[in-house]
């Protein structure tokens, strides 16, 4: 290690990585100078590593921290970062092999060893720095849009504190927006949120978290393909709302992407296309005990034949022939069924209150309609 002039070394694979760096750049405010500067103190770090074999103090790994926290505050990807301590890592390796003796190929192979370790461990540093970094900023931006969220839904006007928010959000201040919630079966939560931040950054800015789902308000068309989640996903939209209007329609999406979620529903779903299940989803209670004074009575024993019975013929919009034919039996056995129905329930299955009753119960039976039970599809 002796032989090898130290800031000569960094000087020298400070050049090989230009093109790297310019890459760096392209992405970052840094300038070419600075990202340079950074990348050389990691080399005196890494010089002083393979000439003692011990690792410097943690303190010392500051500077690496400041340059990892500049890189995510600019959006750099952490790919890019990690890539360039890779990249010096190979060089690094080239440079021992040129200047090593033919007999000290055992000593080479240990400083091989040592170079790996001492990536692994700058590698290590840039990673957890960035990625605290990026949530530090990630809660601090969804803070304030949850806040320019909850100001746009109310009639109000905007004060100038507001509309300065929406000008550093590059929000602008519109009469009326358009709600929406997304949901992706299956993906943790950090997964939403990665989406709500790409959302942001793609130009949908009022978009947040919530929960295992993302919500927000769009001034703009948002189409499926905007996600980048592929087919999977439920995107759930309504019409463009007045604000005073905005906070009731942004329940109702919420709503409606939960049924969905339950259901197993994926790709855009608009709210104006599914608004009897928005009601349904908005008076739970209310549902429930409808569906307890229609289904009870069909509950038990060969009860549950009549439950399917019903299920089936509104399923089939009350075409007693295409009924018969579903449930594999004879058109005078499922006349003989119908009248058990409405003899135990009340319900007469003549009258268009008491169907629509029968409609809005099964509509609610969201465990009946995921399992894939006969459900109609419409009214």
């Amino acid at each position: 290690m002796a032989r090898i002039p130290r800031v000569e070394a960094a000087v020298e694979l400070a050049g090989e990585l230009e093109s790297h760096v310019a890459a760096l750049e392209r992405v970052s405010a840094a300038s070419h100078a600075e990202i340079v500067a950074g990348l050389r103190r990691s080399l005196t770090r890494w010089w002083l590593f393979l000439s003692t074999g011990v690792m410097p103090p943690d303190a010392d790994f500051d500077p690496l921290r400041v340059w990892a926290r500049a890189r995510a505050t600019e959006g750099v990807r952490l790919e890019e970062l990690l890539r360039s301590f890779g990249l010096l890592r190979q060089m690094g390796w080239q440079l021992l092999r040129r200047h090593a003796r033919s007999d000290e190929s055992e000593a080479l192979l240990e400083l091989a060893g040592l170079l790996a370790q001492y990536v692994d461990q700058v590698s290590a540093v840039v990673t957890e720095t960035y990625l605290a970094e990026r949530e530090l900023l990630v809660s601090e931006e969804e803070r304030r849009t949850r806040t320019l969220l909850d100001r746009l839904c109310d009639d109000a006007p905007l004060d100038a504190a507001d509309r300065e928010l929406a000008e550093r959000l590059e929000v602008p201040v519109e009469p009326t927006y358009s709600p929406f919630a997304i949901v992706i079966p299956g993906r943790a939560p950090h997964r939403h949120a990665a989406l709500a931040t790409r959302l942001r950054r793609s130009g949908w800015r009022l978009t947040v978290t919530h929960g295992e789902s993302v919500t927000g308000l769009a001034w703009q068309p948002l189409e499926l393909s905007d996600l980048q989640e592929g087919p999977q996903a439920l995107l759930a939209i309504g019409e463009a709302t007045p604000r005073g209007e905005l906070a009731a329609a942004r329940g109702e999406i919420a709503v409606l992407a939960e049924y969905g979620r339950a259901v197993g529903l994926c790709g855009l779903v608009r709210a104006e296309e599914h608004l009897l299940e928005i009601i349904v989803g908005r008076s739970p209670a209310l549902v429930q005990r409808l569906r307890r004074r229609i289904f009870a009575p069909l509950a038990d024993g060969d009860r549950a034949e009549l439950t399917r019975t019903l299920r089936t013929l509104l399923a089939c919009r009350l075409d007693r022939t295409a009924a018969s034919a579903a449930l594999h039996v004879h058109r005078n056995t499922l006349a003989y069924r119908l009248a058990r129905i409405e003899d135990k329930t009340g319900l007469d299955l003549a009258s268009p209150h008491d169907l629509a009753c029968a409609y809005v119960a099964l509509a609610g039976d969201v465990d009946a309609a995921s399992s894939g039970s006969d459900v109609p599809s419409e009214p």
